[in-house]
This record gives structure tokens, C-alpha cells and sequence, in this order.
């Protein structure tokens, strides 16, 4: 796994970097998502609102945030990855460190635990 290069990484989030130089993926030590397969397309985003709810609240933000970014062309998410796709004119020298923020947030409102 090629997980260097100047990345800001951090032990919540590692990345890989695909041969396909438009994709990356997000790897998380915990689950952010309910346990399925997903993709989510920039254009198709209006038309996926039940399957958007099915990945649970914190999922749900995720994408949303993630899919919100200038240049997010797709996202298929699992309970610990996420892999997105960019557009072509995007660089992922300004996209990585703002995802890789959205996935901290999202793991440490997953570690919040309600008490009654």
C-alpha cells in the first residue's frame, strides 16, 4: 500500500493511492457506515436520497460533505473505505486534506456515546 508522498496522513485516516491517478481510497480504522457497498455519482446525488439514509446518519454526512467538495466526481463507500473518484481538473493536493478532515469528524462523532 503507497500511503507516503507528502499525504497528511493520520492514524484515523490512511490513503492509497490507485494506479488510476482520478481515484483514491480512504481507509478508517472504525466504521463509518452501516455494513454495505455503495456508490454515489455527483449527478445522481437528488435521486439517491433512501440509499444515502441506509448508510446511517454519520455515512450520510460523510457523503454529503465529501460529495459537496468542488471536483468529487463519485464516491463508493464501505463501512471503512471510501473511494473517490475526482474530476479530471481537480487536484488532489487540495481535495485530500478537506476529505481527510471530514472523515476525522465523522470518526470522532462515531466514538461519542450517548448516555441516558
Amino acid at each position: 500500500m503507497d500511503s507516503k508522498n507528502n499525504s497528511p496522513q493520520s492514524p484515523e485516516v490512511q490513503v492509497y493511492k490507485h494506479p488510476n491517478l482520478e481515484i483514491r481510497s480512504f481507509l478508517t480504522q472504525k466504521d463509518i457506515s452501516s455494513y454495505r457497498v455503495e456508490y454515489f455519482k455527483r449527478t445522481a446525488l437528488d435521486q439517491a436520497e433512501d440509499t444515502l439514509k441506509t448508510l446511517g446518519a454519520i455515512g450520510e454526512r460523510a457523503v454529503r460533505e465529501i460529495m459537496a467538495l468542488p471536483g468529487v466526481e463519485g464516491i463508493h463507500i464501505k463501512p471503512r473505505e471510501l473511494r473517490i473518484r475526482k474530476q479530471i481538473f481537480s487536484s488532489w493536493d487540495d481535495l485530500e486534506p478537506k476529505i481527510i478532515e471530514i472523515l476525522k469528524r465523522a470518526i470522532r462523532k462515531k466514538q461519542i456515546v450517548r448516555i441516558k
